[in-house]
């Protein structure tokens, strides 16, 4: 059984191993959190460059995890997976893009509206149900007097 929680990342360390599209969507919310982000990849894509964060075109190394208190796997190659997931930390909290079994946890599909934050997990068992899930409820939301919320937020 997971825990749904919303953590703040501001200023916290995050390695991503991997330079590819996934690692791409994981560094544009990570950086939009406020993280400190490093990506580290043989290859690494322009837009991941682009985002004003931490980037390693090289081969992993253990040492690339230090201080880290998330790491995202993102590559293609097992074995570079499966050492990663072995060398992080018992106080890393690992997501396996790849491998369900190596993460301790998984990003939820998420609809926002100005403070409203809506978040949709089949327990990373059928992300393509979850997305199909989030376009309908983004539909529902768009529709949503939010305002109130920041009001409220704000006067606390």
């Amino acid at each position: 059984m997971k825990y749904p929680i919303m953590l703040e990342l501001t200023g916290k360390k995050v390695v991503i191993i991997g330079g590819g599209k996934v690692a791409l969507r994981k560094a544009k919310g990570l950086a939009e959190a406020a993280a400190d982000v490093l990506v580290v990849g043989l290859t690494v894509l322009p837009e991941i460059k682009e985002l004003g964060i931490q980037v390693l075109e090289e081969p992993y190394r253990k040492e690339h995890l230090y201080g880290a208190f998330l790491v995202f796997i993102c590559t293609d190659n097992r074995e570079v997976n499966q050492a990663v997931a072995d060398d992080a930390s018992a106080d890393q909290l690992v997501n396996d893009t790849t491998n369900q079994a190596n993460a301790d946890f998984f990003n939820m599909a998420t609809v926002t509206k100005n403070e409203l934050v809506i978040g949709i997990s089949t327990g990373g068992g059928n992300p393509s149900y979850a997305k199909k899930v989030k376009l309908e409820i983004a539909n529902l939301v768009e529709t949503l007097e939010t305002e109130e919320i920041a009001y409220r937020v704000k006067k606390n």
